[in-house]
């Protein structure tokens, strides 16, 4: 909406055409499959209709990529649309339906099942945390061994009557070693905070927020 407005209708099919052609070309290219786009929403899923073992790698691979390329491309969108184009990301690896929906004569080949749903409130939490990838513990067991991670929360989804952890994907753990000594001293606090200890949290989160003051869950916690 903050650059519909700015925009003419062509101009506006134009950019996103661009931009969804960008972050469709990296998910097929990462064997993802193209679901549907709802306004300048991406849905896509691995491992349909034919299964690949490593489908949550693939997906947390091509999100990372997918947002490479926006920051390469981020100056020249702002110059068409006058804002700077963000993109949230929600990851959830879960049992879905896999088949045709819809109705008689018209359907979609899609998926249907409380881990779509999921993953799609993991997008929308990003807004919280003011991160802009958030896979659920699920993904999370499958892709730690290669991905840097950061847990952030415990949370209760709409819809939902068990918390889920989630983590933030920060990257490949190669090339994401700057960011450790951060993530120890957050899940240091963030231990503390479950164990009810609020001083020594404090002190963690404090000190989390002086290495990264970019890292907005620091001082979310710290209101807590």
């Amino acid at each position: 909406s903050s650059f519909a407005e700015k925009l003419d209708p062509a101009a506006l099919t134009s950019l996103l055409n661009e931009y969804l052609s960008d972050m469709t070309d990296i998910i097929l290219e990462e064997g993802g499959y193209l679901d549907k786009y709802i306004g300048d929403a991406i849905v896509a899923y691995w491992n349909a209709p034919l299964p690949q073992p490593d489908h949550a790698i693939r997906a947390c691979r091509a999100v990372l990529r997918c947002r490479r390329r926006l920051a390469e491309k981020r100056e020249a969108y702002r110059r068409r649309a006058g804002v700077e184009l963000k993109a949230r990301i929600g990851i959830h690896t879960g049992e879905v339906t896999v088949g045709n929906m819809g109705s008689r004569d018209r359907f979609n080949y899609t998926v249907l099942g409380d881990a779509a749903n999921l993953a799609s409130r993991l997008e929308g939490a990003n807004k919280t945390y003011l991160t802009h990838i958030l896979i659920s513990e699920f993904t999370y067991e499958k892709v730690k061994d290669q991905f840097l991670c950061m847990e952030m929360d415990s949370v209760r989804v709409k819809g939902k009557t068990r918390p889920v952890s989630i983590y933030q994907l920060v990257g490949r753990k190669e090339a994401s070693a700057s960011h450790a000594e951060t993530i120890r001293y957050f899940h240091q606090g963030l231990h503390f905070y479950k164990e009810q200890k609020w001083d020594k949290a404090l002190e963690a989160f404090k000190t989390v927020s002086a290495m990264d003051r970019g890292l907005y869950a620091a001082q979310l916690y710290m209101e807590r």
